[in-house]
């Protein structure tokens, strides 16, 4: 493999797995960078990182890139990935989910299409064997023809159920979408990340060869994360606990990226928090068949290792840009049509976050 200069903006918790993967791969972090002093130093010895900034615009200007992984809160995705972009950086690895709406999605785009710089976007599911070999079977037809997926996870939509659509449009081949339609709760008007969040979601849509998915998230549930830890502070916590526990989404227990793949013979069960992780009945079938799944490699090295690939062969990356505004694209949806109380026929023609606007101007 040959040598790269890699760099990270943002030391927090997802840049662990980050760091790990390029070290798994032989890469050395030439520089790292995070406004938070102490952190920034636990990080760069942890490590063994010698080039460390409280200014990442300085670390892009100074440390002439090739690689960059942008691990910071999603407000601030856009502006990082276009700057790295304008510094020559090669290839650029930004956390999920990409932005906080359309507008920055497209920046983002146009930045690295302009410069040459490949951008994948953090969906490392799709590197998971698990999800990998449940998309297989569903191709072979082995539980009959696909024609209905039900996604289930834990949080919000910009935050965890980017993964889950993600999959979703994973497992269905990458299709286009038909149209979209959603509700939410947002009652509660929280943050998590610096921006807005709603409460739960549900989502309904279509693709372009009839097959259709439901999904939903939600973090109504009396579980309470440590401030400071993945993105939550005092004002992403619920305040009317009788509500949560009046409504108690997870009753069952909370699960995290769980998809159930209809057939017209059969039905596939996958997720990482379930027990198998991966199970199947097809034709004939009585029992459930349960496949050995082995992960050989972290999903995070592997991303990495494709994104050297989109560079060295100039291909598009599994996780591109343009695959991870699709997602996003969706999540702007959901929004829209819990704004518009309709079926949203994409594309969709709204560049702005549905969310932000109607909790700003009062309308939810």
């Amino acid at each position: 493999m040959k040598k790269y200069r890699v760099g990270l903006i943002g030391c927090g918790g997802i840049a662990n797995a980050h760091a790990k993967a390029y070290l798994d791969l032989n890469l050395k972090i030439a520089a790292a960078a995070d406004i938070n002093t102490h952190r920034l130093k636990e990080f760069g010895e942890l490590y063994n990182i010698k080039n460390l900034y409280t200014d990442y615009k300085a670390m892009l200007r100074e440390e002439k890139l090739d690689i960059v992984s942008i691990c910071t809160w999603p407000p601030l995705h856009c502006e990082m990935t276009v700057r790295a972009a304008e510094e020559g950086v090669k290839g650029i690895l930004c956390e999920k989910p990409m932005a906080t709406c359309l507008a920055e999605a497209d920046r983002m785009i146009r930045a690295c299409r302009e410069s040459g710089a490949k951008l994948a976007i953090g969906h490392m599911r799709r590197f998971l064997d698990i999800y990998v070999k449940a998309k297989k079977l569903s191709e072979s037809h082995v539980m009959g023809e696909p024609f209905f997926i039900r996604g289930v996870s834990a949080g919000d939509l910009l935050s965890d159920g980017t993964h889950l659509i993600d999959l979703i449009i994973f497992i269905a081949g990458d299709q286009p979408v038909n149209w979209v339609f959603g509700q939410i709760d947002a009652y509660e008007k929280r943050r998590r990340y610096g921006h807005y969040i709603e409460d739960s979601a549900i989502g309904y849509i279509e693709f372009k060869d009839g097959l259709r998915a439901f999904f939903e998230t939600s973090q109504l549930s009396f579980w309470k994360p440590t401030t400071g830890k993945i993105g939550f502070t005092e004002d992403s916590f619920f305040k009317d606990l009788g509500r949560v526990e009046k409504i108690n989404w997870w009753k069952k227990g909370s699960k995290y990226c769980s998809l159930q793949i209809y057939g017209t013979e059969g039905r596939i069960e996958v997720g990482e928090r379930e027990q198998p992780q991966l199970r199947y009945k097809g034709k004939g079938d009585e029992d459930w068949q349960v496949p050995k799944i082995t992960q050989k490699q972290s999903p995070f090295t592997l991303q990495i290792k494709a994104l050297i690939e989109s560079i060295e062969k100039d291909i598009e990356h599994p996780c591109s840009g343009e695959q991870g505004r699709r997602t996003l694209e969706i999540i702007m949806s959901v929004y829209e049509s819990a704004r518009r109380r309709e079926i949203i026929i994409l594309p969709l023609r709204v560049n702005e976050n549905p969310l932000f606007e109607m909790i700003e101007k009062g309308e939810i």
